[in-house]
């Protein structure tokens, strides 16, 4: 897609296939995913929405098919975040994250149980 001549930009592309998720639209959501790939070979979030596309419309053979693709282009999903808040501090928590010593099991716990007793 060029529009006047000039390239569309990555993020018009991850735009569209964003929507095409949403509406369900597999045709334009594989085109835009190419070429997002196309740009930005190593993006893990573009192989997973395609995937996602195609298991909605149970297209399963494809969506293991981009899974493949992605594993064998030695992409990796990053991990998920959480970040919280504390004496005017942040910190990040990644999944699986054992860094943060000073956060053990039971401050965490202490740090979420007044919202387990808010209702």
């Amino acid at each position: 897609m060029r529009a006047d001549g000039l390239e569309v930009p990555v993020s018009v592309w991850g735009a569209i296939l964003g929507a095409c998720r949403v509406h369900r639209n597999v045709e334009v959501g594989a085109v835009a995913a190419e070429n997002v790939l196309a740009i930005e070979p190593n993006r893990s979030g573009t192989y997973l929405i395609l995937a996602e596309l195609y298991a909605s419309v149970e297209r399963l053979n494809e969506a293991e098919r981009v899974l493949t693709r992605m594993k064998n282009s030695g992409v990796k999903k990053q991990p998920g975040c959480s970040w919280i808040e504390m004496n005017n501090g942040g910190c990040a928590f990644l999944s699986g994250d054992k860094s943060h010593l000073e956060f053990d099991v039971e401050a965490r716990v202490e740090i979420v149980q007044p919202c387990w007793h808010s209702g």
